[in-house]
């Protein structure tokens, strides 16, 4: 979990929406900050490359424009914890992914995990591990990873 940042596109500068604040930046842009989740893919030294975790404002991957075939659930569980149901009309078909929390750190029943985007994470920022994806499932993120790149 970090504090991202990024080009905001066409948006109205100096407002919230949810946890997301635009801002105008260098040369009369536009960028939007919010902290976001990410799992780690692959460690590349400096940086790791990462796939983002979000809910979509909670409408997980039934939201316009997402690419369902891309998306699975990712939940924080115990071993024998079932992962929560997918969303009226969601049509997501790969197994959902559980994260063995540190502490009480919890994942939103909405949370769907993006194999379609890569994003790269220098290792020099400051982030919170929420924690780590179960033993049982990382052979599925790394398969997931790849499929969605191919």
């Amino acid at each position: 979990m970090m504090l991202w940042t990024e080009p905001a596109g066409r948006v109205h500068p100096g407002r919230t929406r949810g946890s997301t604040h635009f801002s105008v930046v260098k040369y009369s842009e536009t960028a939007y900050s919010e902290i976001r989740r990410f799992v780690v893919v692959f460690n590349k030294g400096s940086f790791s490359q990462c796939v983002p975790v979000q809910t979509y404002r909670r409408q997980g991957a039934t939201k316009s424009g997402v690419v369902v075939k891309d998306h699975a659930v990712i939940y924080t569980g115990g071993e024998h914890d079932d992962p929560p149901s997918l969303l009226e009309g969601e049509g997501i078909t790969k197994q959902a992914l559980r994260v063995v929390a540190d502490g009480d750190e919890a994942l939103d029943v909405c949370s769907r995990i993006n194999f379609g985007k890569t994003y790269t994470v220098e290792h020099n920022v400051k982030v919170l591990s929420i924690g780590t994806i179960a033993p049982e499932h990382r052979h599925l993120l790394e398969n997931y990873w790849r499929s969605a790149h191919q």
